[in-house]
């Protein structure tokens, strides 16, 4: 407890005694070497010599917003310290903050803009910067490349407090000033964002694993969101971050709901590591399935509140809202998968996420889904004894590891079955990390104690599959090559992939001399699911559209329609 109060107290101090090094020419504690102008998205070294034991090291942003920071150890009178600028930072001069206390050292350097010009990341959503806290349970977040340039809030005039929460866990509540949050809303709406969401972010330096809850104002973000309705408010901590699009947020039916005026609104978003009972849990269910936990849990919880209620906003429809959190070493994305954590079942089950390794070792960790839980990162490694020598093992092995396909038994996979329009059914609800519901599975051959029942409820709520004429769904039948296409179309559709236009097909079934033979009903959603290399035919000249598929072909068709998606590498 004394060194953390130490160090903070270190910290503090640095923070408002920025001396020039030549004050300490003669008798210097701590010299910074030169360091060498970098474009955005590099990677920066700082290294230098101190009498010091160790450094703390923070880097500005040209408006002396925090971008690193850092403590460094003193070894033989050298420390040394890199991390990577996210690709959308803001050219111009930042500035290296070095030492402790008033045996401070300062160098400046230059970072140009990217000579190979910005990425495509329609939508954005992942903060610009990195902020990392010794003893961190991850490292920081680098953003993908995107054209948008997000606009930084000025938190210096917020209002940070200790709380607790229900359980009485530690919570630190950092309410934005409104007329900063208001400010930064409106340069990011009227930048050239070059068809990017307008992005605002804002980040809380927090000791590792200590809950954070984002307090803003509700009518400041309806009143931005009524101009702009694609903003998204990115919110990072040194455990995760959040992106929050306000086009999730009915804001009117809110404050009706809580019976307050807009005003008196405030929408908070949480998050927070797991609480030591429920990382043991859930470190205990992911043993039972034979699968080991990567990094400790973390929790994102999204609430309005006003007039001394609150409401929990959890289902965000079509809308996949996106996280980022960072584990500390390289790893197998094809043995390693993000989950979402049901307590009250001890189950997991598969979250849409990208695995990428960044220049430190570590791995970023970028997870997407329609609503709010409890997540963990798991590795796993699962294979069958009758897939050793099949064509699709490869296939299958990624999914079932990744938790998305099942055997039949623990150690058969039944590859050359065919495939059922339920099981289907519920390999596309899991590979989109859709939740189930039964209820809405209003068929008259659907029984609620079905196995398949909330997979198919789930698949009508998410527009993926429609009964027939007499309202059966007809579940046991086996699923014919252009159902699998109209359904594949409609779940890259579901995922908020933009497909061709629907219409006439553009020439992608000309190859196939059997292309009369595709169902009208049909044929624009087979043309899609072949121009993207999800079916293929079943020779070069041949599409097959009633024949049946086997369990293997499917998971194939899977793989690629995830791959598609950006919801697998």
């Amino acid at each position: 407890m004394k060194l953390r109060q130490l160090n903070m107290m270190l910290v503090m101090m640095l923070c408002f005694m920025l001396v020039p090094v030549t004050a300490f020419a003669s008798t210097a504690a701590v010299a910074i070497n030169a360091i060498e102008p970098v474009e955005q998205g590099g990677n920066v070294v700082i290294n230098g010599t101190s009498t010091l034991d160790e450094v703390i090291i923070k880097v500005l942003r040209p408006g002396n917003s925090v971008v690193y920071y850092t403590i460094a150890p003193v070894s033989e009178g050298k420390f040394t310290s890199s991390f990577t600028l996210a690709s959308r930072e803001a050219s111009g001069t930042y500035r290296v903050v070095a030492g402790q206390a008033e045996q401070v050292a300062t160098m400046d350097f230059k970072v140009n803009p990217s000579s190979t010009g910005g990425g495509n990341n329609p939508g954005g959503g992942t903060p610009i910067g990195t902020i990392e806290t010794p003893g961190a349970i991850g490292k920081p977040v680098t953003p993908p490349k995107s054209n948008a340039d997000p606009v930084t809030v000025d938190t210096s005039k917020n209002e940070v407090a200790p709380s607790k929460d229900a359980a009485g866990n530690a919570v630190t509540v950092v309410k934005q000033n409104e007329a900063a949050l208001a400010d930064a809303l409106a340069k990011a709406a009227k930048q050239d964002n070059r068809g990017d969401a307008p992005i605002v972010f804002i980040a809380y330096n927090n000791p590792s694993g200590e809950t954070v809850q984002f307090n803003l104002s509700s009518a400041v973000l309806a009143a931005a969101a009524a101009g702009a309705p694609n903003t998204i408010i990115s919110l990072q901590t040194n455990d995760g971050e959040y992106s929050l699009p306000l086009s999730i947020i009915d804001f009117a039916a809110i404050a009706q709901s809580l019976g307050a005026d807009s005003k008196d609104v405030s929408i908070q978003v949480t998050i927070a590591a797991a609480a030591a009972d429920l990382d043991a849990q859930i470190k205990k269910s992911a043993l039972n399935i034979s699968t080991t936990q990567l990094s400790k849990a973390i929790t994102f919880t999204v609430t309005a509140t006003g007039n001394g209620k609150t409401i929990e906003l959890n289902q965000f429809g079509s809308i996949y809202v996106e996280r980022s959190m960072v584990l500390t070493n390289a790893v197998d994305g094809t043995r390693t998968t993000v989950v979402l954590y049901d307590p009250q079942t001890g189950k997991f089950s598969f979250v849409p996420a990208l695995f990428e390794k960044q220049a430190d070792g570590s791995t970023k960790v970028t997870f997407k889904r329609n609503g709010n839980s409890v997540y963990a990162v798991l590795s796993s490694t699962k294979s069958f004894n009758d897939v050793s020598t099949h064509w699709a093992k490869t296939d299958i092995e990624l999914l079932a590891s990744k938790l998305v396909v099942n055997g039949v038994t623990d150690s058969s996979f039944a590859p050359n079955n065919q495939i059922t329009r339920a099981e289907f059914a519920a390999l596309l609800v899991r590979s989109l990390g859709l939740s189930l519901d039964a209820a809405a599975a209003n068929f008259t051959d659907v029984k609620s104690s079905d196995w398949f029942a909330g997979a198919i409820g789930s698949a009508v709520k998410a527009k993926l599959v429609d009964g027939f004429s007499d309202n059966s769904f007809k579940p046991n039948d086996t699923i014919t090559r252009e159902q699998m296409a109209v359904m594949i179309a409609r779940a890259i559709t579901a995922s908020g992939v933009s497909l061709n236009a629907a219409g006439e097909p553009d020439g992608s079934l000309d190859v196939f001399t059997d292309q009369a033979s595709i169902s009208s009903w049909a044929k624009s959603a087979v043309a899609q699911a072949v121009k993207a290399d999800i079916i293929t035919g079943m020779t070069e000249e041949t599409f097959v559209p009633s024949a049946n598929a086997t369990r293997a072909q499917a998971v194939v068709m899977l793989k690629r329609l995830m791959q598609y998606t950006h919801f697998i590498n």
